[in-house]
């Protein structure tokens, strides 16, 4: 089985954690740092990865209208919003298409400093569950799921399950 970077259902099963046969996963906790601190960290680890193409699935609970200026404020264009949020319990669902040269790390970090600032209610929070998919190039994806205000989950799936 070749396993895609647009493979929502295989995706859900991996962040949902309930899939392990033939993924390593690491967690990393970030209690203890602030979240400056927390942010460069991510970045950091995000950027060392290497990127032949990937993916940004934001969930949101917010109006539509600031998504959408978060992306304009950083040029990104390359995205689709699947499901627009309807004020209910169901998530809005953005998919941003990443390359190695359109990987934004401002972006990414004005998106973790807003969603890292969402369990401490700070000003210009914003209540979203990111998600990052890169493929790698070679035969592996690297998955990120950015849970609350402590930190990340990482994946190691090789393509070839």
């Amino acid at each position: 089985m070749e396993v895609m970077i647009q493979d929502d259902v295989f995706l859900e099963k991996i962040f949902k954690r309930k899939w392990r046969r033939g993924i390593a996963y690491n967690c990393c906790v970030m209690d203890y740092l602030s979240r400056p601190q927390k942010v460069l960290f991510t970045v950091k680890r995000i950027m060392e990865v290497p990127l032949s193409k990937g993916r940004i699935v934001i969930h949101y609970w917010e109006e539509d209208k600031k998504m959408l200026r978060i992306f304009a404020r950083h040029g990104i264009i390359d995205y689709e919003i699947v499901r627009p949020y309807k004020n209910g319990v169901t998530p809005g669902y953005i998919n941003i298409s990443i390359s190695g040269d359109s990987l934004n790390a401002k972006f990414l970090q004005e998106l973790l400093t807003r969603h890292y600032g969402k369990d401490f209610s700070t000003d210009n929070s914003i209540d979203i569950v990111p998600y990052m998919v890169i493929d790698t190039g070679g035969d592996e994806i690297v998955a990120f799921h950015f849970y609350d205000d402590r930190g990340f989950y990482e994946y190691f799936v090789r393509k070839s399950l």
